[in-house]
């Protein structure tokens, strides 16, 4: 941006000590200490850092502590590469390992914390003398007379160093550097910087080891090739040739272009997770070119519609269908069931898998239905109306599946509140609701079955099972009176549920156009008695296939007295003629028959 060389750090050379013993460090687990580097070093005199790097490090919000941890704090903030330094008295080999039981280890801040079989530990002779990527322990820190140190600078898995902090609950400003994927090829350069400070503060230093850099990880390199054309359709702009390959040299890419392609080099500083792909090369150029100095153009690019899924499409008809034509209202809610508002309701919380980390006790189980969500809501908005009603499609959980996942499932929840309508009226209006549902979608009815309660919130005479070609697709209930007095002890609450997602995974019935009939058709009304349990879908088989002349069935009335009875009237008609009575009669009586076999007769 300036178009000013950039310093080099300046770092000792090390190479004249190579010939000196190296350090025994042995890193046994490779998955998650990607580099370890380290020097040992004695007949260290100075205590005390230099005035201007005790000014420096307060200005940065540190407290100056002695020499070499305030050199340790220096090359982190200027580096951003944490280091460590061990009394060599006490620590004199590395071992970087996971144990295989839980413990207690004593950290720098004299504070007892649990280590758990998950943590990568840093050892001394077995024994952990240090949390990797964390913090050092109190059994090796560096004390006031310490005179020869093991110098550390390391490189360690991002994730294992959060979850690690999280889990012991200590951030440090180490972990939260380490956190972030830090660059492997700094751990040498790191320790020659050090080594050059503490040499031109304390002279009489003395190198007892060679640098020893054990070396289990390397990051891919990666190299990205684009073309001007790339560059101009996702800028907008005229960025000439010489330009790109000056700005990627000035960031370290080392470009180079040939027949018209550029290819960019990513250095280490910039390949963890950081450049990968071509967009993250046109942030680099764009950023230096200067956001400001962008001309407003509108960008011309191919768009191609986004073809809706099956599921989708039953989801936008669905939620149109129950706001336009029944006036619904759309609400949102939180996958987790609200353990505070389902105990003020009466409502259980059932088994089900939990959430590791909750923000509060109250929301740590999945829910497995969307019916509860739903009259927590019904009771936040009572007061606003005598009649309305809810509905959301949202996820569910039921466990979890084979590959030990979460079996999640999306569903449809609906809850209806009324103050002025009967409990039946409410009920048999949610079941026409559903049947709606299943018109507009699969173009044929569900099947309601009458079926016992499973939860607490469900009425124990008033649930029925809901079906579509015999699978089982949701149900309806009537609100368990238990938690309906919560609510309001006036009014009348039902809920339904279906599974969205077996639902758009069945076909929907090809609609059929016939032509209406010129003549007019014979209608027979049949009254009949039937049993208490007895439904109209039970009823039904007894009319199907019997003639292609019956057109339509309905439910004309319905008595519940001594007994059940309903009248039913049969719409007969023919394209060619006009139907007399006992041309149909015969069909009649065969209808007749086959409801007799199910116990259903005359009146």
């Amino acid at each position: 941006m300036t178009n000013r060389e950039l310093k080099p750090v300046s770092r000792m050379d090390l190479t004249p000590y190579a010939s000196l013993p190296g350090i025994d460090i042995d890193i046994r687990d490779k998955e998650l200490c990607y580099r370890y580097t380290g020097l040992k070093v004695r007949n260290i005199t100075k205590k005390v850092s230099p005035v201007d790097m005790r000014i420096r490090l307060f200005y940065c919000g540190m407290r100056a502590i002695n020499l070499l941890a305030d050199l340790t704090n220096y090359l982190m903030l200027e580096l951003g590469q944490p280091m460590h330094a061990f009394d060599c008295a006490k620590v004199d080999s590395i071992q970087v390992q996971r144990f295989s039981a839980p413990f207690e280890f004593e950290t720098l801040d004299g504070t007892k914390r649990r280590i758990d079989e998950n943590t990568l530990m840093i050892c001394s002779k077995e024994e952990p003398v240090a949390i990797a990527g964390i913090m050092g322990g109190l059994n090796s820190e560096i004390e006031d007379n310490t005179d020869s140190l093991l110098l550390e600078s390391a490189n360690f898995d991002a994730v294992s160093v959060r979850k690690s902090s999280t889990r012991i609950g200590l951030r440090t400003d180490a972990s939260m550097r380490y956190e972030k994927t830090l660059d492997p090829e700094m751990t040498d350069v790191a320790i020659e910087h050090f080594m050059q400070l503490l040499t031109e503060i304390d002279p009489g230093v003395e190198i007892i080891s060679s640098m020893t850099d054990v070396y289990v990880r390397h990051y891919d390199k990666i190299d990205i090739t684009f073309d001007k054309k790339f560059v101009d359709r996702y800028t907008g702009i005229d960025i000439s040739d010489k330009q790109i390959l000056n700005t990627l040299s000035a960031l370290g890419f080392a470009p180079t272009l040939e027949n018209e392609v550029f290819t960019a080099h990513v250095p280490s500083w910039r390949a963890t997770k950081d450049v990968t792909i071509k967009a993250d090369i046109i942030e680099e150029i764009t950023r230096v070119y200067g956001y400001d100095n962008f001309k407003i153009t509108t960008t011309k690019a191919a768009l191609a519609p986004v073809m809706r899924t099956a599921g989708n499409n039953d989801d936008r008809w669905t939620k149109d269908l129950l706001v336009q034509r029944y006036g619904m209202h759309e609400v949102h809610s939180y996958i987790w069931c609200d353990a505070k508002k389902y105990k003020d309701l009466n409502i259980e919380i059932e088994d089900n898998v939990r959430v590791i980390n909750a923000m509060t006790p109250d929301h740590t189980v999945l829910r497995r239905s969307m019916v509860p969500t739903m009259i927590t809501y019904v009771n936040e908005n009572k007061a606003y109306a005598n009649d309305f009603g809810v509905f959301e499609i949202a996820r569910v959980i039921n466990g979890l599946g084979e590959d030990g996942l979460c079996d999640e499932q999306k569903h449809l929840g609906i809850a209806l509140y009324s103050r002025t309508k009967s409990e039946k009226e409410l009920y048999l209006g949610l079941r026409d609701i559903m049947a709606s549902i299943s018109k507009e979608l699969k173009h044929r009815y569900f099947e309601f079955r009458i079926a016992e309660a499973k939860h607490n919130w469900q009425h124990p005479r008033n649930t029925a099972e809901i079906y579509l070609d015999g699978t089982y697709v949701g149900f309806i209930t009537v609100v368990h009176p238990s938690v309906q007095s919560k609510i309001d002890k006036k009014a009348v609450i039902v809920a339904g549920e279906l599974n969205m997602d077996t639902l758009s995974s069945m076909t929907a019935s090809v609609i059929h156009y016939e032509e209406p009939s010129k003549f007019p058709g014979i209608d027979i009304d049949l009254s009949l008695v039937i049993g208490a349990d007895q439904t109209y879908s039970t009823l039904s088989a007894a009319w199907q296939n019997v003639t292609p002349l019956l057109k339509n069935v309905a439910l004309i009335d319905s008595y519940n007295g001594v007994v059940k009875s309903i009248t039913l009237r049969f719409t007969f008609s023919s394209n060619e003629k006009t139907l007399a009575k006992n041309e149909v009669q015969s069909y009649v009586d065969t209808i007749i028959e086959n409801l007799a076999k199910i116990g259903v007769v005359l009146r």
